[in-house]
């Protein structure tokens, strides 16, 4: 089977995201196409091609009832397209909303970026993003560099996912090594050193993260910052 150009954007999606719903890729790859059949069709052909695969439907957020939009990852032949090494093994056996909301995340940003608010200039999400500086790994979810156009200013975010099911060790110990590496990067090791942004699902992991923040972050507070999950791009200057 031929792919089309935005076939295979929508492949190197996937591998990027890990997974994405119906209406990531929509948004991503089908801009200013109101049919939805558009995508109905690719992806009945992308599936019975085993480019793709469908791993069922996303849990309704809140307390909306119903079925979600339908989630996909790579198949084994999109896997040998993309002209990955090894032998092919799915990289999830079920449905991951943490890698949904990593995608949720980004769909906010492109919607900035639609209104003409920010330019995206890169992003990468695990396990791209890991990084090792000043003798210490940090491994946020996503990273992106975006530029404010009312400003022509670049910010650069590390962003950590949280969807209330981290401990408190767990995040404790992302903050001891964000702070090492503020205080330990040398110059040359990095362009630039981004800012931590931790996005947090409900207000009581809202809450809970900045308890776990409290008199930990020393002279870097000013390096970190926290928000809700929704609505978080508009806040982002």
């Amino acid at each position: 089977m031929r792919l089309s150009p935005r076939d295979a954007d929508i492949l190197h999606s996937l591998d990027r995201f890990g997974q994405l719903s119906t209406g990531h890729i929509w948004q991503l790859h089908f801009p200013g196409i109101k049919s939805k059949t558009s995508w109905d069709n690719v992806a009945k052909k992308l599936m019975r091609d085993k480019f793709i695969v469908r791993m069922g439907r996303r849990q309704v957020q809140g307390d909306h009832k119903g079925s979600g939009p339908a989630v996909y990852q790579l198949g084994a032949v999109g896997w040998q397209y993309l002209g990955k090494r090894g032998k092919f093994r799915p990289r999830f056996t079920a449905i991951s909303e943490h890698r949904l909301r990593v995608a949720d995340v980004f769909a906010q940003l492109c919607e900035r970026e639609d209104r003409g608010e920010v330019k995206i200039r890169g992003y990468y999400c695990e396990p791209d993003t890991h990084m090792r500086l000043a003798g210490v790994t940090v491994r946020p979810d996503f990273f992106v560099e975006l530029e404010l156009t009312d400003k022509s200013e670049l910010v650069s975010l590390w962003i950590e996912v949280d969807r209330d099911n981290e401990s408190r060790i767990e995040i404790e110990k992302k903050l001891r090594e964000y702070v090492a590496v503020f205080d330990g990067v040398q110059p040359g090791e990095i362009e630039t050193v981004p800012s931590v942004l931790f996005l947090a699902e409900t207000d009581i992991g809202l809450r809970n993260l900045q308890g776990y923040m409290h008199g930990k972050l020393g002279a870097y507070e000013h390096m970190f910052e926290l928000m809700h999950i929704e609505g978080f791009a508009d806040n982002v200057k």
